[in-house]
């Protein structure tokens, strides 16, 4: 017999080494798998790291958490009371965690609050049915019952909303202070929760659609001052220059023109030549500057025509156009993003016209006043006083970049809020009375089950007190003794009785006006159980390790020469 011919290209190289195999192997050598318990014992412990990690995050009295977060070869320290934030910067490895992340961020995206009682809840909830399954019983009867206490869960939330009495802008006021409370300053939030609120009133956010998003109302960042400078703008607030230094920097009663486009002689390019103009006379050469400045002023003529006095360019304009319109007292803004040409048309209620040809007067948008002024060193141009305006500005004053984008994204947060509240004005008490009250109407519950996912209702009862007993821990109160207390407050059908964190003691939140959003509480509630059915349903956790690097350069040019060679066998 003749021996096989060994083939050079399967050696590995110096840089390389082949991976270990076995035909017998189904998962690569150095896999972890952990099944049963175990595996439930990992989850719940992960989601109890989460809770801790965030649980002094919830309520007036939260705390701040520093964070180191490494950009390049710098290292970067944010102190900040917002979850978005730390999730955003700190790398949650394990897969359970993600998920709760997820799951907390996604009801502040939809309904702008709720993300930290999201993560609470979440975790007490795993941590009870982790005491069951001990216990002896099934994963699946514990399934069983956590879809009947979501079920119970979601019927109290409907019977503890109610309307208030307050005027709307009154409540919505309230709502955004509640938000920003233990973010901010007093003074700050209170300023804030006005500009919000009006802001709120000009565009009757309940009539807004939901596909428009947070860009309705749009956060511009000025450095400089301290928040209490902060301001609204009933229009647009744009960072530009004028393209020319005598075009007037107020216009009030302002017919705006909005134009995709730009104002310049049209030029052809071709690809490899240049055009060139030669004259043989001066005079000629003249009439050439003559008739470019003609068809120039004859393009200013028809926009000027439609009765505008403020025109805003998507692209840039020819210098002679600007000198002519400043000539003219007109005002003229160009060079901006597509996204704020179509925010300025929602504002003024102009039509954008894709060209001078397509613009007349009824294009035109309106605004009482259109100026332009320096802040802080900075160029801006404001547009005040638009009529019905579809969006509006925010101006943020503050001493830093860090600070302001923080608080650009808790006035987003605080938006969604608004608009969830304009949508569905139902309320609930806050103070963790909403949530002793649905632990109540469980426990009843449970009386009338006659098998083991009674156990599963009371444990999820049990579950929902947590939100009370960290109220209590953060004012510094005794947890066991408090939550004792409430219990019997509301047992006696004292169901505004809650947590006054502020004053350490329970207290009538109907009087201290601490209300929240039944909508934002059946979000947190509903990604809570999704959650929590999701990994308790987990009975297998595979964790494949990976190839190390010269393992990875051999298997990779081994993959490609596989396809050298099917392609030579092809041809042959």
């Amino acid at each position: 017999m003749t021996a096989k011919k060994l083939d050079s290209t399967r050696l590995p190289l110096a840089h390389e080494r082949v991976p270990a195999t076995e035909h017998t192997r189904v998962l690569r050598e150095g896999s972890v798998i952990k099944t049963g318990k175990d595996v439930l014992r990992e989850n719940v412990t992960v989601a109890k790291v989460m809770v801790e990690f965030v649980g002094s995050l919830l309520g007036p009295r939260r705390m701040s958490k520093i964070v180191l977060s490494q950009s390049g070869r710098d290292t970067l320290t944010f102190v900040t009371t917002d979850l978005r934030t730390m999730l955003n910067r700190v790398k949650l490895e394990h897969p359970v965690a993600q998920v709760m992340a997820g799951a907390a961020l996604s009801v502040l995206k939809e309904k702008g609050d709720g993300s930290v009682s999201t993560i609470i809840l979440t975790g007490k909830i795993l941590e009870e049915c982790e005491k069951l399954v001990n216990d002896g019983i099934h994963p699946n009867i514990v399934r069983d019952g956590l879809i009947l206490s979501y079920k119970k869960a979601i019927e109290a939330s409907d019977k503890s909303g109610f309307n208030s009495s307050l005027d709307v802008a009154e409540v919505v006021r309230l709502q955004v202070h509640n938000v920003l409370t233990g973010k901010l300053p007093y003074q700050d939030r209170e300023h804030l929760a006005t500009l919000v609120s009006e802001a709120a009133r000009i565009l009757d956010l309940k009539n807004s659609a939901e596909s428009e998003g947070t860009d309705i109302v749009d956060v511009k960042k000025i450095k400089g001052k301290s928040l209490t400078d902060s301001f609204l703008v009933d229009g647009i607030a744009l960072y530009r220059e004028l393209p020319n230094m005598y075009m007037p920097k107020r216009v009030e009663n302002a017919r705006i023109a909005l134009i995709k486009g730009e104002l310049i002689i049209p030029k052809k390019f071709m690809r490899y030549y240049d055009h060139k103009f030669e004259f043989d006379k001066v005079e000629r050469f003249r009439d050439f500057k003559n008739d470019e400045l003609k068809y120039l002023k004859s393009v200013t003529d028809k926009i000027l025509g439609s009765g505008a006095n403020v025109i805003m360019l998507e692209k840039g304009v020819d210098n002679r156009i600007s000198d002519y319109l400043a000539e003219q007292n007109i005002l003229l803004v160009r060079r901006f993003p597509p996204p704020e040409v179509d925010r300025t048309a929602k504002a003024t209620g102009a039509l954008a016209a894709a060209s001078i040809n397509d613009l007349d007067s009824s294009c035109l948008g309106w605004a009482k006043v259109v100026e332009h002024k320096k802040i802080g060193g900075e160029p801006w141009l404001f547009i005040w006083g638009c009529r019905n305006p579809k969006t509006v500005d925010i101006v943020l004053r503050g001493t830093s970049m860090y600070l302001l984008d923080d608080i650009e994204r808790i006035i987003k947060g605080a938006v969604l809020v608004t608009r969830t509240l304009m949508k569905d004005s139902r309320l609930v008490f806050g103070g963790g009375a909403f949530e002793e009250e649905v632990a109540l109407s469980l426990r009843k519950h449970a009386l009338e089950i006659p098998d083991k996912r009674q156990l599963v209702v009371e444990a999820v009862a049990k579950a929902f007190e947590s939100v009370p007993r960290q109220l209590a821990r953060s004012a510094g109160m005794n947890e066991i003794d408090t939550v004792a207390e409430l219990r019997a407050k509301h047992v006696e059908g004292k169901t505004s009785i809650g947590v006054d964190v502020n004053n350490s003691q329970l207290a009538d939140m109907s009087e201290i006006k601490v209300l929240d959003s039944l909508a934002v509480k059946k979000a947190l509630i509903e990604a809570s159980f999704g959650t929590v059915l999701t990994v308790i349903q987990i009975d297998k956790y595979i964790k494949c390790k990976e190839l190390s690097e010269p393992e990875k350069y051999y298997a990779k040019r081994i993959k490609k020469t596989k396809g050298m060679k099917i392609e030579e066998e092809a041809q042959v």
